[in-house]
């Protein structure tokens, strides 16, 4: 409640009306930094996605933004005598605005936090209701957080080459080609994800994510200019020819050489204050779809195969867990943070183990029902028996990025668990099963995940299925399976599969994996199909399926699953470990 009061005075101060808080750091990416957390700091809201507008009269309700994912959790986290909840991101805060019946004159928000493209919607939508949206260049609430917290360390390595399967060199090569064809002089590629998939370099300071927190400019000649927060070891680049290190402080300066040429940005990607600082020098600008973000969804042969590897180690840490989990004598003694941590420590018995992708959704019972629900140390609810547990989590590896989800049950279920499961898992399966013509679009597929919920008056109020990057960000585009998406499917993209059912205040049921896109050589038309190829290697509950709701083929897919995990995962247990081995046989036996 301070921190709001002390940020309404600031407000004023300015002669503002109002504030917008992104969720967004300089990089216009929502994997912050502790230091970056200001919708945190100000809302105490911690969800992944969302943005506020606070107002300059405390009186009068802030506006809190997100999507359906985390319409329960901010019920729980934000003040609602301070925020009114509206579901969109900040293309919605317009809406805000007009339910306040023109009460603004004067909206500010910082520039390096906003796109080139969403600033110049809001600002022309704004000034159609007679408001100003103004550039503020020092974040306000910067001014008024004196405490921050510590900023963890860079540690920049080079990716080799056996593991990202293509050379940076061949990557700049196809980069440049593009700049050429498009008469331009250079590409600001202002995406850390895609930038480090481009030369091949991965951080570990933020921690799950192993981006690399920069932009580059790559000139025409396959020369780069790379700039990031922290000086970087030059050492390492020494096999890197034509690349030159900088600071991002010294942009201004680099800016000025190239004066007069012409830049191709992505202004979905570049800050409105990094496009002004364009104009400033002198350079012009021609916009472009980042060429990069199809690229590197369409995973080359050795991607692929390390993939496959890594749901091999994912799916043995996953059974260590399960087979923990259910043989433990006392659930009592256990909570949702023991769990969570469990599941980890057998991640990390694998060499190419780097970290979790994300952070462990791990939800029981009630709290399942919360899409996006995070534990608290203070109170991470306790096991008990008779009640569905719902863990989503993923690792990072070298070889690749996983994300799974399954719900487990905790002793006898009841007969609606298992309806619900079973119409999850139907959805579920109606997506791995497909096979679809080339040019298929995300919404095309999202259908089939819902309508079994659908007949029983049903949905769920997240997308379907995501893109997932190769030791880089679990979510990445431009795919995705849910209703407003129109990417294609090309072979070689990863996209997950997870539809599920929520019930407020009593269970959470989310099945998920991880699908490899790839093409039907056996498709005797001209037409080039696809298919699904699951790489996830955990079997499903079996405790909580309903079988007489399955048709045949239903149960021959989960049984031939089953099988295939049996098969690859066997030969990676010890004889040691038998009990694993039989754990393994009896969660994989045929329905």
């Amino acid at each position: 409640m301070s921190n709001y009061l002390e940020l309404v005075k600031i407000i004023n101060s300015r002669n503002l009306d109002a504030y917008i808080v992104p969720k967004n750091n300089m990089f216009l990416s929502s994997d912050l930094l502790p230091h970056e957390e200001r919708l945190k700091f100000i809302s105490n809201f911690s969800g992944s996605f969302g943005c506020a507008v606070i107002t300059k009269n405390k009186n009068d309700k802030s506006a809190i933004f997100s999507d359906g994912r985390y319409k329960l959790q901010i019920e729980k986290e934000v003040d609602e005598k301070l925020f009114i909840q509206f579901e969109g991101g900040i293309d919605k805060i317009i809406n805000f605005f007009i339910l306040k019946n023109n009460n603004f004159k004067n909206v500010g928000i910082d520039p390096i936090l906003i796109s080139n493209y969403e600033f110049k919607f809001l600002k022309n939508n704004l000034m159609k209701h007679g408001i100003k949206l103004s550039k503020i260049f020092k974040n306000l609430i910067d001014i008024i957080w004196k405490n921050k917290p510590y900023i963890p360390p860079s540690n920049l390595k080079i990716l080799p080459i056996k593991y990202s399967g293509e050379s940076h060199e061949n990557k700049i090569f196809k980069l440049k080609k593009i700049i050429k064809e498009n008469e331009a002089d250079a590409y600001l590629l202002y995406r850390p994800d895609c930038l480090s998939w481009l030369l091949n370099i991965r951080d570990n300071q933020l921690s799950y994510s192993p981006v690399v927190r920069g932009f580059s400019i790559i000139h025409k000649s396959g020369r780069v200019h790379l700039f990031t927060e922290n000086k970087i070891n030059k050492n390492l680049f020494k096999l890197y020819k034509n690349i030159k290190l900088h600071e991002i402080k010294d942009l201004n300066e680099i800016f000025k050489k190239f004066s007069n040429q012409t830049f191709l940005i992505d202004v979905f990607a570049t800050p409105i204050k990094i496009t002004d600082l364009l104009k400033f020098n002198k350079i012009k600008s021609k916009e472009i779809k980042c060429p990069i973000i199809e690229q590197k969804s369409r995973k080359n042969i050795i991607e692929q195969k390390l993939s496959k590897k890594t749901h091999i180690f994912d799916g043995l840490a996953f059974m260590r867990f399960w087979h923990w989990f259910e043989n433990y004598k006392n659930l009592s003694n256990l909570n949702e943070e023991i769990l969570s941590k469990k599941l980890y420590q057998f991640r990390t018995l694998s060499k190419y183990f780097v970290g979790n992708s994300f952070p462990t959704i791990s939800a029981f019972a009630k709290n399942g029902a919360i899409i996006h629900y995070r534990y608290k140390k203070t109170s991470s609810s306790k096991i008990y028996k008779d009640n569905l547990y719902l863990i989503d989590s993923g690792g990072q590896y070298l070889t690749g990025t996983t994300d799974i989800t399954r719900t487990l049950i905790c002793g006898k279920p009841t007969e609606e668990m298992k309806l619900y499961y079973t119409k999850v898992l139907k959805g579920h399966l109606s997506i791995s099963d497909l096979t679809f013509p080339e040019g298929t679009k995300g919404r095309d597929i999202d259908v089939l995940a819902r309508v079994h919920l659908w007949r029983s008056f049903c949905d769920y109020n997240h997308g379907t299925g995501h893109g997932v990057g190769h030791y880089l960000n679990v979510h990445e585009g431009p795919i995705s399976i849910s209703k407003n998406n129109d990417s294609l499917f090309h072979d070689g993209m990863i996209v997950s599969n997870e539809p599920g059912f929520y019930k407020k205040n009593a269970f959470g049921i989310r099945i998920e994996n991880l699908e490899l896109v790839k093409k039907n050589k056996k498709s005797l038309k001209k037409e080039n199909f696809l298919y699904f190829e699951t790489l996830t290697m955990v079997p499903y509950e079996k405790k909580l399926i309903s079988k007489k709701l399955l048709n045949n083929e239903e149960v021959l897919s989960i049984n031939n699953y089953h099988k295939q995990i049996r098969k690859k995962l066997i030969n990676f247990i010890s004889h040691n470990e038998k009990g694993l081995i039989n754990f393994l046989i009896k969660k994989t036996a045929p329905l």
